[in-house]
């Protein structure tokens, strides 16, 4: 069995004899070599809890286990891709100078992929050695690192899936692979992993907590697609709160309510998305409460989501706030710059979409808070591309912030005087009539339409925008905003006209 090793502090290439011996080392029961590695992984564990919290050693150090040690080199066994790629990249210096202390400055470590693998909470030794099949190449991760591959198992589908159990709900597009990690939501992918790689075992329930879109429902699905690429078998079932409840009334009209319950606590896996949509529903809610104890008790995993903390979901019983608080609670912040370019970058790539970097970088500054519309900003904008047949340029990104409102994110830096300055301009009237009490039907419209974008443009008072024009009070900004919606609701035009002007505030 050929092993992918983490040469510390030395490169894997100056000890490849040494791989080859020690791959060929078979892991028995009490064996000297696996007693050795089980005695230097307490004491490696011993060393890293001094340099990390304790939910860090029990997300990403507890669930490895000590394989073999041969003189300088201890074997372990990771659950995934994902785990080895995140100790390297979040723990390597930690992992350097552990080892180091423990078996010399010529000390490495092999890391070997087994999904098969059930790991516990604490390290122990296998009670069977693992039946592993040799797996030859691997991929350069770093000079010094090696990316192992997994190991591929036989694992053949159920022959008798019901009905059921073949419809998960879950989209596969949503994948870890596929999600953009970054400071806003490191926590929680990291939980999410944990989870996927040993369901029940710890952080059960896991409730994650957020606002619109900002990629609850996908962490929640790829942590459901991880679990049935490794267990095929296994009954994992995604549903929304409204889903869930349309479910149990129509189960109820149908006399069916047992059936509904019996189904749901036959499950592996739930993932209930938006379970603020429960609040005020009695009934649901006693049916949910059922449910979640049998799965709970069961060591069933369940996966939740919701717009705010438990403890301030209102309508909802406090026995069922309790136990969604029995297990981890983690929040999920709106992305930071960087993030979001890098979920811009991820999306344009993947549509097969050359996207400059200015631009990713335009669309990410103007949209803050929401990754749909994120993203639903790029597909706007790289159709204007496809339907104009032209290559992606700043114009471009400029009409499509304005179609999702980032424009709004700006309100500090658009000035009321320049916002005068652009009507007046595109409406080909001095700036002075603007201020002036003409009742000209012509100047009076834009008055009007320049008070309306300055309510809605900037963060200023109405006394603040009346002052502007002539030192008008805060009643006639209010009638000026009503004429303009007026105008808005019955010519579409005009609504046009209005877009463009603040494509040219914007510019």
């Amino acid at each position: 069995m050929n092993a992918n090793e983490l040469n510390i502090p030395r490169t894997v290439a100056d000890d490849t004899t040494k791989e080859s011996q020690s791959s060929e080392i078979s892991l028995q029961p009490g064996s000297e070599g696996s007693q050795e590695a089980f005695n230097a992984w307490v004491k490696f564990l011993d060393i890293v809890k001094l340099n990390v919290s304790e939910l860090k050693l029990n997300t990403w150090f507890k669930p490895i286990k000590p394989k073999q040690i041969d003189g300088s080199t201890l074997s372990i066994l990771v659950p995934s891709q994902d785990y080895y790629e995140m100790i390297i990249s979040r723990f390597g210096d930690i992992v350097t100078k552990a080892i180091r202390s423990i078996l010399g400055d010529d000390g490495k470590i092999i890391y070997e992929i087994d999904p098969r693998i059930s790991f516990s909470q604490e390290p122990s030794l296998l009670d069977t050695p693992p039946e592993i099949q040799q797996q030859a190449g691997r991929n350069t991760l770093h000079n010094d690192y090696y990316r192992p591959q997994r190991m591929q198992t036989a694992v053949s589908a159920p022959e008798d899936l019901n009905e059921h159990a073949q419809k998960c709900f879950l989209n596969p597009e949503y994948t870890f692979e596929n999600f953009v990690k970054g400071k806003n939501n490191e926590f929680a992918t990291a939980a999410s992993i944990s989870i996927s790689n040993r369901p029940g075992a710890q952080y059960n329930p896991m409730m994650l907590y957020g606002g619109v879109g900002l990629g609850k429902t996908h962490l929640m699905q790829a942590i459901g697609n991880q679990i049935k690429a490794d267990n095929p078998h296994m009954k994992v079932m995604y549903v929304s709160g409204p889903e869930f409840t349309t479910n149990f009334v129509q189960s109820i009209r149908m006399n069916k309510a047992h059936e509904f319950e019996r189904y749901y606590k036959s499950l592996d896996m739930l993932i209930v998305d938006d379970v603020q949509f429960l609040e005020g529903k009695e009934s649901t809610q006693d049916s949910f409460f059922q449910i979640f104890n049998s799965l709970y008790q069961l060591k069933k995993q369940i996966v939740l989501s919701c717009d705010k903390p438990p403890h301030q979901l209102e309508g909802l019983e406090e026995r069922l706030i309790t136990r969604f608080q029995w297990g981890l609670t983690v929040d999920i912040q709106a992305p930071d710059l960087e993030t979001r370019i890098a979920i811009l970058n991820k999306k344009s790539e993947k549509d097969g979409f050359a996207v400059p970097y200015e631009v990713l970088e335009f669309i990410a500054l103007n949209i803050k808070d929401n990754i749909r519309s994120l993203e639903g900003c790029l597909k706007s904008l790289i159709f204007d591309a496809e339907i104009t047949k032209a290559p992606v340029n700043m114009d471009m990104a400029k009409r499509s912030v304005l179609k999702f409102g980032g424009i709004k994110n700006r309100k500090q830096n658009i000035d009321i005087s320049n916002i005068i300055a652009v009507v007046s301009k595109y409406f080909s009237i001095d700036e002075s009539l603007l201020r002036l009490k003409s009742k000209q039907q012509e100047i009076v419209h834009a008055r009007h339409t320049a008070m309306y974008l300055s309510k809605e443009l900037t963060s200023s008072s109405l006394q603040t925008i009346g002052a502007h024009f002539g030192g008008r009070n805060h009643a006639t900004v209010i009638h000026a905003c009503k004429c303009i919606e007026e105008v808005i609701n019955n010519d579409s035009s005009f609504r046009d006209k209005l877009e463009h002007i603040k494509e040219m505030l914007l510019t």
